[in-house]
């Protein structure tokens, strides 16, 4: 069974693997040990502490049960600029119109921006090849964790995208604008951010707007453009509305995605039930469907996808009588390490199946007590 769950310093083999097959330009999961240890120490003493804090960083591994190994990673930062400033460069058009000529010419500006500074940030989300079809639950594990406990997260969530390069990893944006500043090779600047050090980026970065109409062609091509392997990526953010909102990343001219976490249609679509194991069903239930369920205890957060039904319960002892729960299978309780009649929440695996529910549903645990524990 595959089970998502808080990454644990044990990971770092399995997570040093993914990063390999990740390659370079994921940033975010760097093929450095140290540094991908730090980024699970971090993790977990984000889970650890009780309130919201600015450095608070939550690393999820999807784990194969049988394989005892970490296949998967996903990841949400609390604040982006917490520790370093966040840069992207924001497109802007320039309209100009000559009098004497009667002509008007638009011209395309890019300005280095901290606009999306103090938003949550998804990123970190990659999958073994030999996985895939997964990583749409993935990705929705971290609106679930999201969801339960805005209060830990920003009202503005974005997904920063590796942007377009060639067969041999090079970048036209970057051979355009970054060369020209820094003076390295893309992969070196890559990698230096993603061990954790940007500081060169306000040392060297040019500081006023660069018309894209001076660029080359191939550079200006890219712009806003993702790499191949993550358009899924892109589709499955604008299917939980992220939108391209003109703004790019400063090396490789990657779209960077902005959404409102409220809005975020995984966030509507979380219900919260208590779990029911399948014997304690009234006849006629409803039909199973697949959904992503989770343990919504801040503790032991953890999200299966799984066949699951809502029913009614018929024993008292476990929720109040005749009272609607969801209802799973004895092997998704334990890997969700879940009692009948416990606290659970869950959405549907295809978006906007059911309408959007409120959070503070009348069956679970005092839902905005749990939130408030996080």
């Amino acid at each position: 069974m595959l089970i998502i769950r808080p990454m644990q310093p044990a990971d770092l083999d399995d997570l040093m693997a993914l990063a390999k097959a990740a390659g370079q330009g994921m940033t975010s999961l760097p093929e450095d040990p140290e540094a991908l240890l730090a980024r699970i120490q971090r993790s977990c003493d984000s889970f650890a502490r009780q309130q919201r804090h600015h450095d608070d960083f939550f690393f999820l591994a999807m784990e194969d049960t049988e394989q005892q190994r970490v296949v998967g990673s996903a990841g949400v930062y609390a604040m982006t600029g917490a520790r370093q400033a966040f840069y992207a460069y924001r497109l802007m058009t320039m309209t100009h119109f000559s009098h004497s000529l009667q002509k008007q010419v638009r011209s395309q500006m890019l300005h280095l921006t901290n606009d999306y500074t103090d938003c949550s940030e998804v990123g970190s989300l990659f999958l073994d090849p030999a996985y895939r079809g997964n990583g749409h639950w993935l990705a929705r594990s971290r609106y679930l964790l999201m969801g339960l406990y805005p209060d830990r997260f920003a009202e503005s969530v974005i997904a920063e995208m590796r942007g377009w390069t060639d067969a041999e990893g090079n970048s036209p944006f970057w051979d355009a604008i970054g060369r020209q500043f820094f003076e390295m090779e893309f992969d070196d600047a890559d990698t230096l951010c993603g061990v954790g050090s940007n500081q060169f980026i306000t040392e060297l970065m040019p500081k006023y707007p660069i018309y894209t109409n001076l660029l080359p062609a191939a550079a200006q091509a890219v712009i806003g453009r993702p790499a191949d392997a993550g358009r899924r990526a892109k589709e499955l953010l604008e299917e939980e509305g992220f939108r391209f909102e003109k703004v790019v990343d400063i090396f490789d001219a990657g779209p960077l995605m902005r959404a409102d976490l409220n809005d975020i249609a995984s966030v509507r679509a979380i219900r919260q039930h208590h779990a029911l194991a399948m014997n304690e069903l009234l006849n006629d239930p409803t039909p199973a469907e697949q959904v992503i369920a989770a343990n919504p205890d801040w503790a032991n957060f953890r999200v299966i996808c799984t066949q699951a039904t809502e029913a009614m319960a018929t024993n008292s002892r476990l929720a109040p009588a005749s009272s609607e729960g969801l209802a799973l299978s004895d092997e998704a309780l334990t890997a969700l390490q879940l009692h009948a009649g416990d606290p659970i929440a869950w959405i549907p695996h295809k978006l906007n199946s059911r309408p959007a529910h409120n959070l503070s549903n009348p069956l679970t645990n005092n839902s905005s007590n749990n939130r408030g524990r996080g």
